[in-house]
């Protein structure tokens, strides 16, 4: 009898293990035998949001979660396995434009979902045949925010109105992942979240989910990353990077710029009454252009106890470029590379430029000072 009794079990064990599987069938006649790209989830860095994958793919969609779909005689497909609902959203890249445009994001349980791609840029609805149970639920949880959110460009203008929102919503179904996940694309993909105070209500209302949504890798990516960020709030002290772990350019390419293989962050502040530390990449157009004034800011203050220490997150084959950006806009301030971004990720850095206005104790004064607010700083204290 135990012996049947364990061939008995020993499927039901299997079968619990195993992630419910999808399969999205695509309509498109507007982008037929072109391109299209389906994203689930979150690009997500250093966390890790996601818990699905794509049918016989090796792409870890832990961090890369994309797939290229190939329209044919109109039709495309798609399947895979996830542990509990994702959202997900079909891209096209334009070539000639140079721009890429997104459906919005739709949500699937397990089963099969159809939808129809039209002209995204004017249509960015994928068909009214989604009718899976979470992007209903999606969709019921977008009228009640309606409000204070614009529901074409997904901007919200009223965010404390779409907190309190979302705070009765999961009191009232704390076992929703479209909850959940609302939050995310909010935090992570829309950066819509720009202070302390309103990162700290996002994390209550996180923690008012259930215990079985709080053992998702989701909300234990979300809540981490919150955590860490908040670390390097204003008033926090900024952690020593050991610049002598990144690559910093030959002086015979750069005069100018000081080279120090043994530098770390710390003593080269202490020797400054403020530092900006400047993150940035060299393809990165609002990064460039903030060059300009802060070489005037550079010039003026710079003998007076103002440092600039500039750190790249520019990718191992951008190099080259990066040493150009330097030379082009004859950057007069320490410059170091951050290869790959590894140091920017393990400090939750997500959207560039971002800077830290640090005192000569590693002390956070502000964090994404503007120039203009910058000028006042520094005209105010130092002088």
């Amino acid at each position: 009898m135990k012996f049947f009794y364990v061939l008995f079990l020993i499927p039901s064990i299997l079968c619990a293990q195993k992630k419910p599987s999808f399969k999205i069938v695509g309509n498109s006649s507007f982008y037929n035998e072109q391109n299209l790209l389906i994203q689930g989830g979150v690009f997500s860095g250093i966390f890790s949001y996601n818990d699905f994958n794509f049918e016989s793919d090796k792409v870890d969609t832990l961090h890369n979660p994309y797939k290229l779909l190939q329209v044919q005689r109109n039709k495309f497909t798609m399947a895979g396995t996830q542990k509990y609902p994702h959202p997900f959203s079909i891209s096209y890249y334009d070539a000639e434009k140079n721009m890429g445009i997104s459906s919005y994001f739709f949500f699937i349980d397990s089963g099969k979902v159809n939808i129809e791609v039209n002209d995204l840029t004017s249509n960015k609805n994928l068909g009214n045949r989604i009718n899976s149970k979470s992007n209903k639920e999606y969709q019921h949880l977008k009228k009640l925010y309606s409000n204070s959110v614009d529901t074409l460009t997904g901007l919200i203008h009223d965010l404390k109105a779409k907190q309190k929102t979302i705070k009765r919503y999961i009191i009232q179904r704390p076992n929703s992942y479209v909850a959940l996940w609302d939050m995310v694309i909010d935090y992570a993909i829309n950066k819509s979240y720009r202070n302390d105070i309103d990162l700290r209500i996002l994390l209550k209302n996180a923690r008012l989910l259930s215990p079985t949504i709080k053992k998702s890798r989701t909300y234990q990516a979300l809540v981490k990353s919150i955590n860490q960020y908040l670390k390097l709030s204003s008033g926090k002290m900024f952690p020593n990077i050991l610049f002598d772990s990144l690559e910093i350019v030959e002086e015979k390419k750069f005069p100018n710029i000081p080279l120090n293989t043994s530098d770390s962050l710390i003593p080269i502040i202490k020797k400054n009454k403020f530092t900006l530390l400047d993150f940035w990449f060299s393809y990165c157009k609002p990064c460039i252009e903030q060059f300009p004034r802060y070489k005037d800011i550079y010039a003026l203050n710079r003998n007076n106890g103002f440092e600039i220490i500039g750190v790249s997150v520019d990718r191992k084959e951008d190099e080259m470029n990066w040493q150009k950006a330097i030379q082009k806009n004859n950057l007069n301030w320490p410059q170091y590379l951050d290869r790959n971004g590894i140091t920017a990720q393990q400090l939750n850095i997500q959207s560039f430029p971002t800077n830290y206005l640090l005192d000569s104790n590693g002390k956070i004064l502000k964090k994404n000072i503007s120039l203009e607010d910058l000028e006042i700083f520094l005209k105010k204290n130092l002088y």
